[in-house]
């Protein structure tokens, strides 16, 4: 059996914790021991991880102070982990350098974030560099992404594994209409009305503000966000200043992602930055079209007027033109859908994508094994 330790910053809502989350769904129990170690806090993702059977470390109450180094240390010391898989900043930048120091061998660091410089800013580029001279294997969700990290931070390609974001098939699937109007009475939406929706962390990259735009211009058209974050009161005061906070709501968090999909006609993601975001693929394999900011990790999965509609990132009249087109055309609807759906089976499978990771684990602690034998032998 391989013990593995998944380190993360926290496990509030976001792209990065999903798609942990479907990973370890779909783990092969036979060969693979599997817990988590959450940085701070603990959030929603906490209690699904522990209904699949998988122990959740929370190193600390909060961010500050940061006990979560003495913590994680003596996890580590504490437990025979043969592989820490890291996810996000914080578990890249200081539990791997502590886990290479503690002895760890193997060590995978996870590349979940946007491959535009614009949003990684300058100052990530040292610590990230830097950190990733422990790293056994980096995990790149997208083509651009991996194309980042040799260009800017110099990172040789054979090192990085190109490996795409993925969804659980069987929990995002279209639905019935009866399993709509139980998602819609839900949710508290109006049954017969045109629902577009958006679902992430709200913070400025995702760039929500432009919903309550759009309310403004489509009147026929009810509006729904899921998330929580930074950017809440700025788009809750936006639609009160254009008098349409009737119809744009704010959900909060939504840990029932399946049937927020259900309760939508449409999928809007305006992001200015994205990698591969999870919700763009959920979206896909829950029969809802999607309407996305035209970006490179978006473009590479979702093949424009094929499995979606693209728009100029924070051009509203082309998100109000696509969003129009959406609206009016049934049979547009159902082209983009059936396309997009059958694009996650075959491309995008959850249970896939976690044995491609598997096998890195194994062929990573092979090479490890290989070492340490070598050493061994001439000492």
């Amino acid at each position: 059996m391989i013990r593995v330790l998944h380190v993360i910053d926290h496990l509030d809502l976001g792209g990065a914790q999903t798609a942990l989350l479907d990973m370890l769904r779909h783990r092969d129990r036979s060969a693979f021991d599997v817990e988590v170690a959450v940085m701070h806090g603990r959030g929603p993702f906490a209690d699904a991880l522990e209904e699949l059977g998988i122990k959740v470390h929370s190193l600390a109450r909060a961010k500050w102070p940061p006990v979560y180094v003495t913590e994680f240390v003596r996890l580590l010391r504490a437990t025979d982990f043969q592989v820490v898989h890291f996810h996000l900043q914080g578990a890249n930048w200081i539990a791997k350098p502590l886990a290479a120091l503690a002895g760890q061998r193997v060590l995978i660091a996870h590349e979940h974030s946007s491959g535009d410089l614009r949003f990684r800013g300058l100052g990530s580029l040292v610590p990230d560099a830097s950190t990733h001279l422990f790293s056994s294997r980096i995990i790149a969700v997208s083509k651009g992404v991996r194309d980042f990290l040799t260009r800017w931070e110099a990172i040789p390609p054979d090192r990085i594994e190109l490996v795409p974001n993925a969804v659980d098939e069987e929990i995002f699937r279209p639905c019935t209409e009866e399993k709509r109007q139980a998602a819609r009475s839900q949710l508290s939406i109006p049954m017969d009305t045109f629902v577009a929706g958006g679902i992430g962390r709200l913070a400025r990259e995702k760039h929500f503000i432009l919903l309550p735009e759009l309310a403004a211009r489509h009147p026929d058209i009810y509006f729904i966000v899921a998330g929580s974050g930074p950017e809440h009161a700025r788009i809750e005061g936006r639609a009160s200043e254009l008098g349409v906070d009737a119809r744009v709501r704010l959900l909060g968090t939504i840990l029932d992602r399946a049937c927020f999909y259900n309760a939508i006609d449409a999928f809007v993601l305006p992001s200015i930055y994205e990698g591969l975001p999870m919700a763009v693929l959920e979206a896909m394999s829950s029969g809802v079209p999607v309407l996305s900011s035209r970006l490179e990790g978006i473009s590479a999965v979702l093949m424009e007027e094929k499995e979606g509609l693209l728009a100029r990132p924070g051009d509203i009249e082309d998100f109000s033109k696509q969003l129009r087109r959406l609206k009016e055309s049934p049979e547009l609807r159902r082209q983009l859908t059936t396309a997009a759906r059958a694009k996650t089976l075959d491309q995008f499978s959850a249970s896939v994508t976690a044995g491609k990771i598997e096998n890195i684990y194994r062929r990573e602690l092979a090479m490890a094994n290989t070492t340490k034998t070598d050493k061994s032998s001439v000492s």
